[in-house]
């Protein structure tokens, strides 16, 4: 999928996303926003970014810290 396919997904399953001038990571999820490094320099690099983080909205269930539970390990 192309980033512009990618930002409509995102926005059709009411996550914000936004690029944002990021050090340490290139990208992250809190909640429904998405922040995506906005120095990369391909829509490639984005697009992946991007899937990688909808993944995590897609597979994280809740608080994941306390690892005694099984859908958290996921």
């Amino acid at each position: 999928m192309t980033y512009e396919q990618l930002l409509n997904t995102a926005s059709e399953n009411g996550l914000a996303v936004k690029e944002q001038p990021l050090i340490q990571h290139d990208g992250l999820i809190k909640g429904r926003r998405i922040a995506i490094r906005k120095d990369l320099s391909t829509q490639a690099e984005k697009s992946c970014v991007l899937a990688e983080e909808l993944g995590h909205h897609y597979t994280t269930v809740g608080d994941i810290i306390d690892q005694t539970e099984v859908n958290n390990r996921k």
